[in-house]
């Protein structure tokens, strides 16, 4: 579903109506003679424009940009790029919108000026960025831009954007599935909008309802799409009724209420086709074509079901390709068309592999956003007890116990500093950890697949039950960022033979530890396995006789020891190996690893040590060593 819905921050015009608007500065513009004052009116015009018509939008704000050129009015030209912006947002072309925003601000921040218009045409400018940022999915980006633009509304006290701001951020957290700071946010806006902005009180009402709507709340989700529906049928704003119309099936859909479900969605299309949101009607055609599969109606099923991809691909959506895609397969497995059915599957899965790309990344931001946030508001704590001191020293005259005092409190706030770097890196630790776990899946299952292809049903079935055991074992290291040593060696030890079944027992392999080494030593868990990965498919698959590979463990003072060798290529042909295929996936492994042995080096504050060597018999190349040494740690039990 389209990420609820977002207010793009841009110059308001008076509305009685919008064609009335339009109408009323129609008849200014053709008696009006002052040049500065016709390119306002064009923008103005332009901006009137955005909820009806487009074309008309546009058309009206390259004329205002052709006149500010020929006055030399910047800041009319920044509006006038704004506006672009928008319409071009509107057809879905996001790149142009950016452009055009981007534009707009390098002008503003060349004015750099305090008046207030300026500065909240400026945060109008940075809160239309945000708006398509997140459409892109850019989360970070998004944020970074909306809470500059809040920033200069809460400072000239301007609660009609402040309102639609709240509304956008609530959009974010909701798409990176933060649903309490999404709530808290839609209400901000829903509060503070509820008798200045008629629009933003009504997408905040239907955004909230549709959180309630997730959670199975459906009393209280009717409840705000009800007062949304009574906002909009009052204020025009197709775009966000058609969302809403949209919302209100999936309610009817929980309450088992099928046709006033597609009567909801009848009304979606009616209003989206009126105003060529493409993006609204992807998901329309979605829900009815998974209603009537469920009334095994399937000829409306595909037929809707294939207007939704053809919109989703032209709009670049992944999540709606994905969810047409499968929905196209079951279709088809249902009309018996096996080679069909087989096909969309295929497709599903490749566009399921970006989606769950996406939505890691989107966890990942979500745990810096928390922590960015709980940054902040220890800052703005610290802020405000540095304000009481220097009060405090001002009255008492820097007196000794007061100095005293002050050298204390320093000190302990110097202490929560590091203890707040500490975490910083502790999450950023995680993180990658997080990163690490889907990419090793995707190898597993890219492995799988082409084992299937290249081998029959039993070797197939013995493959997937190692690999279905080394997924238990993944998935059990997932929750800890350590794990005892055995465990890795476990986990490698299945890795390995399903690396020899894989390349037809291309190579042998030993892995040993010392008998010093105590039981609950401590490892990062799957830090080797991109390295043993490397050894094998750059390493030892490449040369002609069996290769093989040699894992050994050692404890050396305080320091545990990791040793991977192979007799493979060498690091200098397997570059050269490289260079000669393309690859159309760039390996995330290594580079994460090396994040990884970073960060923990950071967070031990003790020295991790990586080394990557050829070895060489005078000019003979006999293969490559990794070597790793870690701080010797223990699983506390």
């Amino acid at each position: 579903m389209r990420k609820i819905l977002l207010f793009l921050m841009l110059i308001p015009a008076i509305w009685i109506s919008a064609q009335s608007a339009v109408d009323s500065l129609l008849t200014v513009l053709k008696k009006e003679k002052n040049p500065n004052q016709i390119t306002a009116l064009q923008n103005q015009i332009s901006d009137a424009y955005k909820h009806t018509d487009p074309e008309q939008m546009q058309k009206f704000a390259l004329l205002a940009l052709t006149n500010s050129r020929k006055n030399k009015n910047i800041y009319q030209e920044s509006v006038a790029y704004q506006n672009i912006g928008v319409s071009f947002f509107i057809h879905g072309d996001y790149e142009k919108a950016l452009q055009n925003f981007d534009s707009s601000e390098k002008i503003l921040l060349k004015i750099n000026s305090e008046k207030k218009e300026i500065r909240e045409t400026l945060a109008k400018t940075l809160g239309s960025k945000g708006v398509v940022y997140s459409q892109q999915n850019n989360y970070a980006a998004a944020l970074e831009n909306d809470f500059q633009a809040l920033k200069i509304y809460e400072e000239t006290k301007n609660n009609l954007q402040t309102s639609k701001l709240y509304n956008n951020i609530g959009v974010i957290y909701k798409s990176i599935d933060d649903k309490e700071k999404a709530l808290e946010y839609f209400l901000k806006a829903n509060q503070t909008s509820k008798k200045i902005n008629p629009e933003t009180f009504a997408a905040s009402a239907s955004n909230i309802g549709l959180i309630y709507l997730f959670q199975n709340k459906l009393d209280q989700a009717k409840k705000y799409f009800d007062e949304s529906l009574e906002s909009y049928l009052e204020n025009e704003n197709p775009r966000g009724l058609g969302e809403l119309y949209n919302s209100y099936s999936q309610y009817y859909i929980r309450k088992n209420q099928k046709q006033a479900a597609k009567n909801s969605l009848q009304k979606a299309e009616e209003v989206f086709l009126s105003v060529d949101d493409k993006f609204g009607l992807s998901d329309t055609y979605m829900f009815l074509a998974r209603i009537y599969l469920g009334e095994n109606d399937l000829e409306k099923s595909l037929q809707f079901s294939n207007k939704s991809l053809e919109l989703a691909k032209e709009l670049n959506l992944t999540e709606a390709r994905m969810n047409a895609e499968k929905l196209l397969s079951q279709i088809y497995d249902q009309k018996e068309d096996q080679k069909l059915a087989l096909y969309h599957l295929k497709n599903y899965d490749i566009e399921k592999e970006k989606f769950d790309a996406v939505k890691n990344e989107q966890q990942r931001l979500k745990t810096e956003l928390n922590f960015q946030y709980e940054k902040q508001q220890l800052e703005k704590r610290e802020n405000a007890s540095r304000e009481r001191l220097k009060w405090l020293f001002t009255v008492l005259i820097i007196g000794l116990l007061l100095l005293g005092l002050f050298l204390f409190y320093r000190n302990k706030e110097k202490q929560k500093t590091l203890l707040l770097q500490k975490q910083l890196t502790e999450f950023e630790h995680k993180a990658l950890h997080l990163q690490m776990n889907p990419h090793f899946v995707f190898n597993c299952l890219a492995a799988i697949s082409a084992f299937v292809v290249q081998n029959g049903k039993d070797e197939a079935i013995r493959y997937l039950a190692k690999f279905s055991k080394l997924m238990r074992l993944t998935l059990e290291f997932s929750k800890e960022s350590s794990i005892t040593l055995d465990k890795e060696i476990e986990a490698l030890q299945n890795y390995l033979e399903l690396e020899q079944l894989r390349f037809n027992n291309k190579f042998d392999f030993n892995i040993s530890k010392e008998s010093n080494i105590e039981d609950d030593t401590a490892i990062p868990s799957l830090l080797l396995q991109p390295y043993v990965e490397n050894a094998i498919i750059h390493g030892v698959v490449p040369i002609e006789e069996k290769g093989f590979i040699n894992i050994i463990f050692r404890q050396i003072a305080d320091q545990l020891i990791c040793v991977i060798t192979d007799n493979g290529v060498g690091i200098e042909q397997s570059k050269k190996n490289k260079e000669t295929f393309v690859n159309a996936h760039k390996s995330m492994a290594m580079e994460i690893s090396k994040k990884r042995l970073e960060t923990l080096e950071q967070l031990e504050n003790k020295k991790i040590e990586l080394s990557i060597t050829e070895l060489r018999d005078n000019e003979k190349i006999l293969g490559t060593q990794v070597l790793i040494k870690l701080p010797l740690e223990f699983i506390e039990k």
